[in-house]
C-alpha cells in the first residue's frame, strides 16, 4: 500500500495497523502426516474404500498417505467394485500433489533390517506394479512407513526405484523399533555406499509419549510437542499418523484428538517436502541400521526360527532365478517366470511385519509363525523344481557324458570333457 495515501485516511491507516498486528499475533503453522496403514493380511474391512472418499468429500482440507498392502487392491476391486471405482475416480482427479498419496508400495511393508537387499528389492518392484494394476498413474516419490521398516541401503534402494525423498519416523509403533533423532527439519540420509535421499527425521526434541513406550511425541501434534519443536529450532514442525485400517476417525486430529496444536495444517509426505525444501538447509546423515532401535517384544526361539526359515528361502530363490536363467541361455528352456513369482510372493509375505511383531497371533495352527512356515515351505518347493529341473537338461545323451562334467555354483557354470579343461577354467 503507498502509505501517504493511509496517512491521508485514518481509516485505511487504523485498518493497515489492525491487519499487521493480527498477522503478527497469527501463531506459525505446524504441519500433520495422517493417513492409513494396513491390508488384508493385517487388517482391512470392506468398507475402508467408501469410508476414505466420504470423509475426503466431507472434509475439503484433509489429506492422507496410504500405505496399504498392493495386494488388497486385488481383493477390494472384486468385492467392493463400486467404492473402489469412486476411489480411483478420486485419487486420478487429484493426482499428484493432491489429496492423496501412496507412500510405501513394499508387498508386505517388512521390516527391512532383517531380510536381504534382493527381498526388499523385490518387495517395491512388485508391490510398485501392483499398485500401477489399479491406479496407473500413481508416482512414488516419498517412502514413509508406520511400523520400523528401515535399513542401512534405503537411500540406494530408493532411489534406484525412482525416490526423492523419504520418512525416518514411525511414532505409534515404537514396540516394533524407532529411530534415532536428529535436529532438523530435514536431512540428507546417506547410505551405505554413499547414496543420499532427502529425509524428515524423528526429531532430537521427539521423546517418547508421558506414560507410553510405544508412541512417541509426535502423534498427536501436541502443543508442547510443537513449542518443544519451535524452540529447538525446527522451522516446520510436522506430526505423523497412520491409523490402521479400520479405525473410524476420519481427520485424526480433529475427530480423535481434538486439544492439538493450531494451526495445524494437513499434509502428504511429497507435498510437505517440496513446500520446505527450498526454505531450509539439510545436514548429511550417515543413518544405518544401528540407527533402528529394535524393540520387538517376543522371545528369540520364534524370532530365530522365522528367520532362519526365511533367509534358506531367499538363498533358493536367488539360486532358482540362476538356474533358470542358464537353462534359458544354454538350452532354450521358456524361463518360469510365473512360477518365480509366485515363489517370491510367498517369500514377501513370510517377511510381512506382523509375522515379526505378533508371530503368535492367530487361531492355533494359522499363527503367523505357521503362515511363515507355510509361505516359506511353498516358495521353497517351486525352487526345488526350477533347480532340479535345470539338472535334467544337462548337455548331450548320457553316454556322451562320460568323463564330462557339468559345474554350477552361485551363477557360474562351466561344461566340457574332464580331459579338456582344467579346474576353474571356462567359467562365465
Amino acid at each position: 500500500m503507498d502509505r501517504s495515501i493511509a496517512l491521508r485516511h485514518p481509516f485505511i491507516l487504523c485498518l493497515t495497523v489492525l491487519c499487521v498486528t493480527v498477522m503478527g499475533d497469527q501463531e506459525p503453522n505446524a504441519y500433520f502426516a495422517d493417513g492409513y496403514h494396513g491390508g488384508i493380511y493385517g487388517h482391512y474391512p470392506m468398507w475402508q474404500a467408501k469410508f476414505m472418499v466420504d470423509k475426503l468429500q466431507e472434509y475439503p482440507h484433509w489429506k492422507i498417505n496410504l500405505e496399504i498392502e498392493p495386494e488388497t487392491w486385488d481383493r477390494v476391486a472384486e468385492q467392493d467394485a463400486e467404492n473402489f471405482k469412486r476411489l480411483q475416480d478420486y485419487y486420478a482427479q487429484t493426482g499428484r500433489f493432491g489429496r492423496i498419496e501412496f507412500v510405501n508400495p513394499a508387498y508386505a511393508q517388512p521390516y527391512a533390517y532383517n531380510i536381504s537387499g534382493e527381498s526388499l528389492i523385490r518387495h517395491f518392484t512388485y508391490g510398485m506394479a501392483k499398485i500401477r494394476e489399479h491406479f496407473p498413474d500413481a508416482p512414488f516419490e516419498t517412502y514413509s512407513c508406520e511400523e520400523p521398516c528401515f535399513t542401512s541401503c534405503m537411500p540406494q534402494v530408493l532411489t534406484s526405484l525412482g525416490y526423492r525423498h523419504a520418512v525416518l519416523r514411525n511414532p505409534d509403533t515404537c514396540w516394533g523399533g524407532y529411530t534415532s533423532g536428529f535436529g532438523k527439519d530435514l536431512v540428507c540420509w546417506i547410505g551405505s555406499d554413499g547414496s543420499s535421499i532427502l529425509a524428515v527425521p524423528r526429531y532430537a526434541c521427539e521423546g517418547l509419549e508421558e506414560g507410553s513406550t510405544w508412541q512417541t511425541e509426535s502423534w498427536d501434534n501436541s502443543k508442547s510437542f510443537i513449542q518443544a519443536c519451535f524452540d529447538s529450532g525446527v522451522q516446520y514442525p510436522v506430526g505423523m499418523c497412520f491409523q490402521d485400517a479400520g479405525w473410524r476417525g476420519g481427520p485424526w486430529l480433529e475427530n480423535v484428538i481434538r486439544n492439538y496444536y493450531q494451526p495445524s495444517r494437513y499434509v502428504t509426505w511429497t507435498d510437505y517436502i517440496e513446500m520446505i525444501a527450498p526454505r531450509v538447509t539439510p545436514d548429511d546423515w550417515c543413518f544405518t541400521v544401528e540407527d533402528v532401535k529394535p524393540g520387538l517384544v517376543w522371545g528369540a526361539q520364534v524370532l530365530q526360527t522365522l528367520a532362519q526359515e526365511i533367509r534358506v528361502t531367499e538363498n533358493r530363490l536367488i539360486q532358482a532365478e540362476k538356474m533358470a536363467a542358464m537353462d534359458r541361455l544354454f538350452h532354450g528352456t521358456p524361463y518360469p517366470q510365473a512360477q518365480l513369482d509366485e515363489a517370491w510372493r510367498g517369500l514377501m509375505l513370510s517377511q510381512h511385519h506382523d509375522c515379526w511383531i505378533v508371530p503368535y497371533n492367530g487361531r492355533p495352527g494359522r499363527t503367523w509363525a505357521d503362515n511363515v512356515t507355510r509361505w516359506t515351505s511353498s516358495a521353497r518347493r517351486i525352487a526345488d523344481r526350477i533347480i532340479q529341473s535345470s539338472f535334467e537338461h544337462l548337455p548331450g545323451q548320457p553316454e556322451e557324458n562320460h568323463g564330462a562334467v557339468t559345474a554350477r555354483n552361485r551363477g557360474l557354470c562351466a561344461t566340457g570333457p574332464l580331459s579338456q579343461r582344467g579346474f576353474g577354467q571356462g567359467l562365465l
